[in-house]
């Protein structure tokens, strides 16, 4: 298969260089220093699993210098989706699958919203901890890297759900030949909610709070993490999804297990006075929670900090 990577930093590059590694066709589409540094020198992973070095690789900045895509793994901030639709619009064909690893719940229905064929996307969520450490540079320093997939249930027929079962498990033999843990959601859904409460609650309170997560685990901080997580979860309940006291344990398990100074990526990029995905993280939620007339204070809290000017002071 030909696999397109579209955002080739933490988790893009991270993945599409296991696949490379593994000798699938993978092309990464990127750019500024780190596309340079690619194209010259290639891709270097260093990892708890194993550091690495993809040398020869195909590394562009735009999709039209590409070959038709079999599969597209979008790995870009979620305030950069639009922009990645129009970017991969040359490699598109009818047997092309598309695949988010966005951090957010609503991704794939946007790829819909804006003119992709709906049996064409897949669900899909990644677990890692890693960094875009410099350019030509990714280092992975948490969690056991892992892809998750899930048919979407726009594919509702028998025919159609069958079809793409195939297709999806040809993908998902690529991932376990490159040696990444992947699996198949029943409910992808809830997969991705899952996913949601864990990245978005952690990383709205960290960004608040400008705490590494060992810290946000001691204390009345923790008692904040443990409130928000519910609160995320609370608006996952109401919407219909699936969060049961386990999967929020889970959750909790999860967080205790990470490395001390862990930080998210919206609490890097705020610190750093980038773009981040607050928009996808932050205010979503709050959105919903106050639409629908959810108790949520911590994330309140959060929102309102975060959207105050004393942040950046």
């Amino acid at each position: 298969m030909h696999f397109v990577i579209v955002g080739s930093g933490a988790v893009g590059g991270y993945f599409g260089a296991r696949l490379a590694q593994s000798g699938q066709e993978v092309s990464f589409i990127a750019r500024g220093e780190h596309l340079s540094v690619m194209q010259q020198q290639g891709l270097v992973i260093e990892s708890l699993n194993g550091d690495f070095v993809v040398k020869s690789i195909t590394a562009v900045e735009h999709s039209a210098q590409l070959a038709i895509a079999d599969v597209i793994l979008l790995a870009v901030k979620s305030f950069q989706l639009i922009d990645a639709i129009k970017l991969i619009e040359p490699v598109i064909r009818s047997t092309t699958r598309i695949i988010p690893l966005l951090n957010g719940v609503n991704a794939a229905q946007l790829l819909i919203d804006n003119g992709i064929g709906s049996q064409q996307v897949y669900g899909g969520l990644a677990k890692i901890i890693s960094q875009l450490k410099s350019p030509g540079v990714i280092a992975h320093t948490g969690a056991e890297p892992h892809i998750t997939l899930g048919l979407l249930p726009q594919n509702d027929t028998v025919t159609a759900r069958h079809n793409e079962q195939q297709r999806m498990e040809d993908i998902v033999q690529c991932f376990k030949q490159a040696k990444v843990s992947v699996g198949v959601a029943k409910d992808i859904n809830l997969a991705l909610w899952r996913k949601f409460i864990f990245v978005a609650a952690w990383g709205a309170l960290a960004s608040c709070l400008r705490l590494p997560v060992g810290q946000l685990r001691q204390g009345e901080q923790r008692d904040k993490l443990l409130a928000i997580i519910n609160e995320y979860a609370t608006i996952a309940q109401y919407l219909g999804v699936a969060i049961t006291d386990a999967l929020i344990l889970q959750t909790v398990k999860f967080i205790d297990a990470l490395p001390a100074q862990s930080e998210t990526s919206m609490q890097r990029d705020l610190e750093n006075g980038l773009q981040s995905e607050f928009d996808t993280l932050v205010a979503y939620p709050y959105q919903l929670a106050m639409q629908h007339q959810l108790t949520t204070p911590v994330l309140k809290q959060c929102y309102q900090q975060l959207t105050s000017k004393n942040y950046n002071k």
